[in-house]
C-alpha cells in the first residue's frame, strides 16, 4: 500500500475526530440516563479523551478539505460502530513515522474503547 500524502492523512485524522465526537456525545447521553455508578461514565470519558487526543494531533490551522464530503448518518450509528470505523481509518496511517501523524497511542486507546463498548452492550 502506498503511503498517504500528508493532506489525506490529516483528513483521515479529521474524520476520526468527527467519529469520536459523535461517539462521545452518544455515550454521554446514555450515561446521563444510566445509574451514577454505570460503567458508561468511564466509557464516555475514555471516548471524550480519545477525541481530544485525535484533535490535538491535527495542525492548529487544519480544515477538512473542501472536496471531501463530511461523514453522513453519524446519528444512525451506534457508539461501537463509530469507534470501529475510527479504528479502521487509522490503519493506513503511518503511525510509526514522526510525520504527518504520530499517534500510535490513539490506536491502542481505540482498541481498548471498542472492547469496553462491547462489554457495555453496544
Amino acid at each position: 500500500m502506498d503511503p498517504l500524502t500528508a493532506d489525506v492523512a490529516w483528513d483521515r485524522l479529521g474524520w476520526i475526530a468527527q467519529l469520536l465526537h459523535q461517539a462521545a456525545t452518544q455515550v454521554w447521553s446514555d450515561a446521563h440516563e444510566a445509574a451514577t455508578d454505570s460503567p458508561l461514565h468511564d466509557l464516555g470519558l475514555g471516548v471524550y479523551l480519545a477525541h481530544s487526543q485525535a484533535s490535538a494531533l491535527l495542525p492548529n490551522d487544519y480544515e477538512l478539505s473542501e472536496d471531501i464530503e463530511p461523514l453522513a448518518d453519524l446519528d444512525n450509528r451506534t457508539p461501537l460502530q463509530l469507534l470501529t470505523e475510527a479504528e479502521e481509518l487509522t490503519r493506513p496511517l503511518a503511525l510509526d513515522q514522526p510525520e504527518p501523524v504520530h499517534g500510535s497511542q490513539l490506536v491502542l486507546d481505540l482498541c481498548d474503547l471498542i472492547r469496553e463498548a462491547r462489554r457495555n452492550g453496544y
